[in-house]
């Protein structure tokens, strides 16, 4: 792919202003640092002045916005019109805060496409119910754990859950919060608790989603796809996840499954999904199988390791959206890559493997001593510890051992 489209501009990408909301987010961070490098006009905007990315080197502007609240979409229009802002990288929280406006502002979000397409693929209870009721698409109703998706008033045959293997999960959207925009994962252990726990969210979600456990290592099929063609694709597995019995994850490193990148795609075109998208499986290395977990269509958190690979999916993304510019194939991650996001994420794994009664002494010990030995492994990249903009790792390093000391000495009563 060529660098710029008319070799007589330099560092054409400058004229192009681009806005990366939600700057306190990993994923904001990865593509404000993206945008930057390659000489996009970045303006990282977020609704807290603290936010990490808005410290970036690679941001040229650093924007603090209103909280999504009934202000927002007023400052958005006039901030848009006075900045000039030609593209936005949009977050989910940014897509539920103006999704009253959307047709305003989606000419504005590179690969956007219809507001029904848009809003269903940002829903987990919508994408799930979808590959469950297509029977003419037996592809997307395999490789699915148990899955339930209920609505306001839908009868619940607990019975049938009741043979489901546990923990159990319980999810709702922020599309579907009666109130506020929060999504929520809950872990249960118990029918009873489930039971209990869904009675208690009924009131506040349209829709809520029950899942049953499936064994196996978080992993996930990286796509960027405009206009129906692939521009970059990658894969990464995780080893460690905060908590450590699943959730973000702390340790990853590049990986590739064929079958299990065929089904992504697959997904992603029933669901005419333009755009980056991260599509969430489990894989279980034993019986070497996969169950496709959840669909984040947004940017991911894990997309430093992508872009410390030299794979940078936001400037392609934009090259195409602002130029047509595009690779004659999709931009692939192949190197051998391991990346780590240890404070607060990989703390997190191990602490609450520690806490875990379960867990043996001996584990928890090894635990413990792995903790300290991986920042000294040469292999192992820091998320933030990126070349040219390393200060927003030692700006986390003092920000987490402030607020460590704080809990610590709050815990003792001093």
């Amino acid at each position: 792919m060529s660098d710029r489209p008319n070799s007589m501009e330099k560092n054409w990408r400058n004229k192009y202003r681009v806005m990366v909301p939600q700057a306190d987010a990993m994923g904001a961070i990865a593509a404000i640092r993206s945008l930057g490098e390659h000489g996009y006009d970045v303006y990282a905007v977020s609704a807290n002045p603290n936010a990490l990315g808005l410290a970036s080197r690679f941001a040229s502007h650093a924007v603090v916005s209103p909280d999504y609240d009934e202000q927002y979409v007023p400052w958005l229009r006039e901030f848009i019109a006075r900045e000039n802002i030609r593209a936005i990288v949009h977050s989910e929280g940014f897509l539920i805060a103006i999704q009253e406006h959307y047709e305003e502002f989606c000419h504005l979000i590179p690969g956007a496409g219809s507001r029904e397409d848009v809003y269903r693929c940002m829903s987990k209870t919508a994408t799930f119910g979808d590959f469950l009721s297509q029977d003419h698409s037996p592809a997307v109703k395999s490789h699915i754990p148990p899955t339930l998706v209920i609505k306001s008033d839908d009868e619940i045959d607990w019975q049938a859950i009741g043979q489901w293997p546990l923990p159990l999960f319980i999810k709702g959207d922020a599309y579907f919060a009666r109130t506020g925009d929060e999504s929520l994962v809950k872990r249960v252990e118990t029918l009873e608790e489930a039971k209990t726990l869904v009675e208690q969210l009924r009131p506040e979600y349209e829709e809520l989603l029950i899942q049953g456990c499936v064994k196996g290592a978080k992993a996930t099929v990286n796509i960027l796809a405009m206009d129906g063609k692939i521009l970059a694709e990658s894969m990464v597995i995780a080893s460690h996840h905060n908590p450590h019995t699943g959730g973000l994850t702390s340790l990853r490193k590049s990986w590739w499954q064929e079958d299990m990148y065929q089904d992504a795609l697959q997904r992603l075109a029933f669901l005419n999904w333009q755009g980056a998208a991260m599509v969430e499986y489990s894989w279980d290395d034993t019986t070497q199988s996969f169950n496709f977990i959840e669909l984040n269509a947004r940017y991911w958190a894990a997309l430093n390791l992508d872009i410390l690979a030299g794979i940078h999916f936001p400037c392609y993304q934009m090259d195409y959206f602002f130029e047509k510019l595009a690779p004659e194939q999709a931009i692939r991650l192949t190197q051998s890559i391991c990346a780590r996001h240890a404070l607060p994420a990989d703390f997190g794994y191990a602490l609450s493997l520690i806490k875990d009664k379960n867990v043996g002494l001996g584990k928890k010990l090894y635990c413990l001593v792995e903790f300290f030995a991986l920042f000294l492994h040469p292999g192992i990249k820091a998320d933030l510890l990126y070349p040219g903009d390393r200060k927003l790792y030692f700006i986390n390093l003092g920000r987490f051992c402030k607020e460590f000391i704080r809990s610590a000495l709050s815990r003792l009563n001093l």
